[in-house]
């Protein structure tokens, strides 16, 4: 795949931009693997956040009905245009030339989600999803991709882990050695399956953990006296913020609203 990288840069004049974390993906198996997580039938419609060069793109249209792609970067477009000409005229691919983060969801009929995800949206991806009810398959910073599936007590379970799992049961795939990109990145890299629950997206609860994981080492009632500026309600957990597991902290969500 490295070739086909390399010809494609030649032939149409560009390299990766290192403000848009573009890391190309020159490994096959890796975008096996993400096609064969997805579990892909031809109904599906498939969103691909930051397409790039179009790999992955083209093994998921193999087994799907779409792909809707969003791509930031207007140079990758118009590569994308020329590369999946045949494709975007019979409706297969639809390129969106945006950013994800101010994409309205709510507006896209897509069935599944993929990405190789830029690391610096990681945590801002994730509070976006939180409550969308499609299965996921994401490429990410191996470090993230712990965090998501990081449990109670853990010093890498955050907000952004119980958000995620608050939604979605989290499994770590497979990491992905440095060596499968171009240029290579400066960590490993992991495959994580997001698999949603039928918890309905509740935008106030998703703010609640946010604020809540302010405060990690504090008890719960006293992070909650700190975040509503009172008394905190009887029948809180004695427990720090840290240690709360997700039935915790839908139940502290009951008590305060």
């Amino acid at each position: 795949m490295i070739k086909d990288l390399y010809s494609q840069m030649l032939r149409y004049n560009f390299k990766p931009k290192h403000d848009l974390d573009q890391y190309f993906i020159i490994d096959d198996k890796v975008i096996a693997t993400v096609v064969n997580e997805l579990g892909l039938e031809k109904t599906d419609v498939v969103l691909e956040i930051g397409p790039g060069t179009g790999f992955l793109s083209k093994q998921i249209l193999k087994k799907s009905k779409m792909v809707i792609a969003i791509e930031k970067d207007k140079k990758m477009v118009e590569i994308l245009e020329k590369e999946f000409k045949k494709e975007i005229n019979s409706n297969n691919l639809v390129l969106i030339n945006s950013d994800f983060l101010e994409i309205d969801l709510r507006k896209l009929a897509y069935t599944k989600l993929a990405t190789f995800l830029p690391y610096s949206i990681s945590q801002e991806f994730i509070e976006k999803i939180a409550g969308e009810k499609k299965e996921m398959v994401l490429v990410v910073q191996k470090e993230f991709a712990e965090k998501l599936a990081s449990s109670p007590g853990f010093s890498n379970y955050t907000a952004v882990s119980s958000l995620c799992q608050s939604y979605f049961t989290v499994r770590v795939v497979r990491t992905i050695d440095r060596g499968s990109f171009f240029p290579a990145p400066p960590c490993e890299s992991a495959i994580v399956k997001l698999t949603p629950n039928n918890k309905e997206k509740d935008e106030n609860y998703n703010k609640f953990v946010i604020e809540l994981f302010r405060y990690p080492n504090k008890d719960v009632s006293s992070a909650i006296k700190l975040i509503y500026r009172g008394i905190a309600p009887k029948g809180l957990p004695k427990k720090k913020v840290r240690q709360l597991d997700i039935k915790d902290i839908e139940n502290v969500y009951k008590v305060i609203t």
